[in-house]
């Protein structure tokens, strides 16, 4: 055991100029310079707000590097459980999700692992320590999957509340499209003619905004059909882009052809939709609903109409055919516990059996 954790008591090993006795917040620093040429921008944007409840938690103690055992990093895991988020409004503390917690251990396992090459440790400390306070069962996200009769009743709501929103939830829904390749997409994307959406670009970030001709993965870069009432969406847009176009005149923003903007021109931020979705939800009464889960009921509507999961992922981009046989399992279960009036009228030639 004690040599198991000798490397806290040795001297770096390495020639790489940084001091042996550095604490860990400031390595940090070092490890987030150099994924910064690495990664996109708001991949490293992502990366510096999930090292923000590391900061808080271990800048006052000034603990060093070496001196973070498994035993601290448990005790770490459990104040981001149980108050590891600052609200913005109050500032006071409530959990973070277990998904949260999850991508902070895989940041410090990474700095770890640097630290294996420019300091000489000998082994990570971040690979002993596992979340044992939740079975697994518990970290699955729920899947919302809402009927044809929901969607509707939705889709009315935000035309009345939200018109704005109404589109970017029809194609969150009808096309299982990611927040990024809504905000993404451009009208050369939309063809007419042969009757095709194009998804080939996206637009991500908060704080500052990135634009990419790429997708979040190679399946993501697809080709859709463009069905009748996704054309007649479209055409909507479009009219009424050129409506505000005429409106504001020389002050429109005129330079990024996307199709989901503010009225003068101007592209939504990422964020913006986000939050304003989710309060349209809790207004709506349905709180549940995120606009990411709305790729779920796009892949049960689907899987409903016969869909094999071949055919499902292309359509949602997903590398990992995994993913939608995990939504499938979980929309047969849905659908089987909804089955009561079937097995009702199933059953009911026999029931004068048990009179």
């Amino acid at each position: 055991m004690i040599e198991k954790y000798s490397y806290l008591e040795q001297p770096a090993l390495s020639q790489s100029g940084i001091d042996p006795d550095i604490e860990l917040c400031d390595f940090l620093d070092i490890w987030l310079k150099k994924k910064e040429s690495e990664i996109c921008g708001n991949t490293h944007d992502t990366y510096c707000s999930r090292t923000s409840a590391i900061r808080r938690y271990f800048t006052p103690m000034h603990i060093k590097l070496r001196d973070v055992t498994p035993s601290v990093l448990d005790e770490f895991y459990q104040y981001c459980l149980t108050s590891g988020k600052v609200s913005q409004k109050d500032q006071s503390l409530s959990p973070l999700s277990v998904r949260s917690v999850q991508s902070i251990r895989s940041i410090l396992y990474a700095v770890y692992d640097y630290a294996v090459i420019k300091l000489g440790f000998p082994n990570n400390p971040v690979i002993k320590v596992k979340f044992t306070n939740k079975k697994s069962k518990d970290y699955a996200e729920e899947m919302l999957f809402l009927t044809e009769d929901e969607i509707r009743e939705m889709l009315c709501f935000l035309d009345e509340h939200y018109p704005f929103l109404k589109p970017i939830a029809f194609v969150g829904v009808y096309y299982g499209l990611r927040r990024e390749e809504i905000l993404g997409l451009k009208w050369p994307a939309v063809n007419y003619k042969n009757k095709v959406l194009t998804i080939c670009h996206t637009v991500t970030g908060n704080s500052t905004i990135y634009e990419s001709d790429r997708t979040k993965t190679i399946a993501g870069r697809r080709m859709l059909n463009l069905f009748p009432t996704a054309e007649l969406c479209f055409n909507k847009l479009k009219q009424q882009q050129e409506e505000n176009r005429a409106f504001f005149g020389n002050t429109y923003h005129d330079t990024q052809n996307y199709v989901f903007t503010h009225e003068d021109g101007r592209p939504y931020r990422p964020d913006y939709i986000t939050s304003t979705f989710s309060r349209a939800m809790r207004e709506f009464g349905r709180p549940e609903i995120t606009l990411h889960k709305l790729r779920y009921t796009c892949a049960s509507l689907l899987i409903d109409k016969g869909w094999d999961v071949k055919k499902v992922q292309y359509w949602l981009g997903d590398n990992d055919a995994a993913t939608v046989m995990n939504i499938y399992a979980q929309y047969m279960k849905h659908k089987t516990n909804a089955a009561e009036n079937d097995l009702t009228a199933m059953s009911a030639s026999v029931a004068d059996l048990f009179e």
